[in-house]
């Protein structure tokens, strides 16, 4: 791995679920990662931060490291966007099979608010994965009517030790204001649907965007 690869890889980690900032270095000689240093609020599972940290590095450099080179440092407080008014929250997610398709039900709600989409295509689980984003995305502009678009770019499936994870990405692009990219992850747990569009909320809450 190069210098500036490093340097992209810390990036998107800094992006993850409750991280503040990353900090991958390597071994001068061979190129390796040898440390990976997270900064993360205190309300965030350090297990689960290890996970989706490893999930991270694998999906963007095609390589599994040493958890224990994963050090992390937390400081006390939410991530930002937790808590408040303005949160969103995952009402209901769901799906349905007919034929050969499915179809994804996502209800978003945020305060008083409450919006909810479908997305429905072929029957797959790599399609399961892209739908379930897709509504939980329709669902949140909706919610948050004109004031951001949201493009899903990317979501796939990784496995690390015989566990299943997911990690995405996806372009926010707030009007008057550039556009940002927000990476997501999570364990595939028995309703995908649910996990998928968990994390996605997770992600918009703790970064700071304000709808």
């Amino acid at each position: 791995m190069e210098v500036k690869q490093a340097e992209e890889l810390s990036k998107v980690l800094s992006t993850l679920d409750g991280v503040m900032k990353a900090k991958v270095i390597l071994d001068e000689e061979s190129g390796e990662p040898t440390e990976v240093h997270i900064l993360a609020y205190g309300d965030k599972n350090p297990k689960q931060l290890v996970r989706d940290v490893e999930t991270a590095i694998l999906t963007v450099s095609g390589e599994r490291i040493d958890r224990r080179i994963i050090s992390i440092a937390q400081i006390e407080g939410e991530a930002q966007g937790e808590g408040s008014s303005s949160q969103l929250k995952v009402q209901s997610a769901g799906l349905s099979e007919d034929g050969t398709e499915i179809e994804v039900s996502v209800e978003i709600t945020m305060g008083v608010s409450s919006k909810s989409s479908k997305s429905r295509g072929i029957k797959s689980f790599k399609n399961v994965l892209k739908l379930s984003a897709e509504a939980t995305i329709e669902a949140i502009e909706s919610i948050v009517e004109s004031k951001m678009k949201f493009s899903l770019d990317e979501i796939r499936e990784v496995t690390i030790e015989d566990r299943k994870f997911f990690i995405g990405v996806l372009t926010v692009i707030s009007y008057g204001s550039m556009s940002r990219e927000l990476v997501f992850a999570g364990k595939i747990e028995f309703n995908s649907v649910k996990d998928v569009a968990e994390a996605i909320i997770e992600k918009m809450n703790s970064s700071g965007l304000k709808f």
